[in-house]
């Protein structure tokens, strides 16, 4: 049994994954990946123009869910570039109210 390497990240706010690694975990490129920083969809941890410009851009590893769901979406509804960006806009805002939901089920 081979053990898929995203199985080794743990997912939270404190856990930083670089855009190389994003790349490899995702399955999406580079070139996507740029694309949705630039247009917000993808906020990175330190987005000065001197990490822009070296690619050392650093990512909280909750977002390599999302991203992978992306990219599973993009191959089986052959998503444009351009609708990336609201695809992931809407998966991240659906796991934001996913957690949501649970605090509140766990205060009952």
């Amino acid at each position: 049994m081979q053990i898929d390497q995203t199985e080794l990240i743990w997912l939270d706010e404190h856990h930083e994954v670089s855009l190389d690694e994003l790349i490899e975990l995702s399955g999406l490129s580079q070139q996507e990946l740029n694309h949705l920083v630039e247009i917000g969809a993808l906020a990175p941890n330190n987005p000065t123009e001197e990490d822009l410009a070296a690619s050392e851009l650093r990512f909280n590893s909750h977002c390599i869910v999302s991203i992978r769901t992306l990219a599973r979406l993009k191959s089986d509804f052959e998503l444009e570039q351009n609708a990336l960006g609201l695809t992931l806009v809407f998966l991240e805002r659906i796991r934001n109210l996913e957690l949501q939901l649970r605090g509140l089920e766990s205060t009952k």
